[in-house]
C-alpha cells in the first residue's frame, strides 16, 4: 500500500495518474475514501453523409425521416 499526504490546499498527488484525468470520490462512514477513475466516452460517429444537389450541400441520412415525428416536434418549438 502507498502512502500520500496532502498539502495545504486539500491536494494529493496520486503518482500513476496522468494530468487531465478525472477521479469521483466516495467517503465512507469510517472516514475511507476510495477513488473511481472516470474515463471520457467516445464521441458519437455521424451516421449520415453529404452530398451536392442542385448546386446545394445537403445530409443524407443512413435512416429514413419520419415526417410525422418532425411535425410532432416542431408543433412544441415556439
Amino acid at each position: 500500500m502507498h502512502t500520500v499526504t496532502a498539502d495545504k490546499q486539500k491536494r494529493v498527488r496520486i503518482p500513476d495518474a496522468t494530468p487531465g484525468e478525472v477521479f469521483a470520490y466516495d467517503k465512507a462512514p469510517d472516514g475511507t475514501i476510495t477513488l473511481h477513475q472516470i474515463k471520457k466516452a467516445e464521441p458519437a460517429v455521424p451516421k449520415c453523409r453529404l452530398a451536392k444537389e442542385d448546386g446545394f450541400t445537403v445530409v443524407i441520412p443512413n435512416q429514413p425521416i419520419n415526417e410525422q415525428a418532425i411535425e410532432e416536434l416542431l408543433a412544441d418549438f415556439p
